[in-house]
């Protein structure tokens, strides 16, 4: 069976693979027999258990090389092998980056709010370059663009991590209210229990 990773979480060295036969399997660090760790976006090939777990995990030559590209540069801004609790800024918002197509997870409050931060101050860097440069939000136009789907899906998996369908993310659209009822999901701490998205992001 071959298939594409859906997510990878080094805390708990397991992940989510989705199947060719778009059904999706999940897997732990023990069956994966590549030399680098998992990444998300990596076109795999594995077998299946009886219960429906991945088995026997390899990458394929096949795989998406622009996303691998792509990847590697991200991985000379942040180490894949460091330790979530090692983490600083630049590392949740790398992490997100890389799942910038990942709306099936969870995401702890850390992951989410630096995300936040990090793509706040870079919008208001863009903001003040098209001001210098005198090129009306052109440049903000861009980074503005470009983080939009990964920052969907961080706030998604955000709201799974809590227990929550992703589709809630739509309550944004009553005015005011709905702003203020997302924040509070956002800044909830992590449920504990295990949930069909997966195991605890912490």
């Amino acid at each position: 069976m071959k298939g594409v990773i859906l997510d990878y979480s080094i805390q708990t060295n397991s992940g989510v693979i989705s199947g060719d036969d778009q059904h999706r399997y999940s897997f732990t660090g023990v069956e994966w027999k590549d030399q680098k760790p998992p990444t998300v976006g990596a076109r795999v090939d594995f077998a299946i258990d009886d219960s429906g777990h991945a088995l026997q995990i390899y990458t394929t030559s096949g795989h998406n090389n622009s996303f691998q590209n792509i990847s590697k540069q991200l991985d000379q801004i942040s180490d894949p092998n460091k330790h979530e609790e090692q983490f600083n800024p630049i590392d949740w918002f790398v992490k997100c980056l890389k799942n910038y197509t990942n709306f099936s997870g969870r995401a702890r409050r850390k992951e989410f709010w630096f995300f936040v931060l990090i793509q706040f101050i870079i919008l208001v860097i863009a903001q003040i370059i098209d001001s210098i440069l005198h090129l009306k939000m052109v440049i903000y136009s861009i980074a503005a663009l470009a983080l939009f789907i990964p920052s969907l899906a961080v706030g998604v998996r955000r709201l799974h991590d809590i227990n929550r369908s992703g589709w809630w993310y739509l309550i944004a659209f009553i005015p005011l209210i709905g702003a203020i009822f997302l924040i509070i999901w956002w800044a909830t701490d992590t449920k504990q229990e295990n949930n069909q998205w997966g195991n605890p992001a912490k």
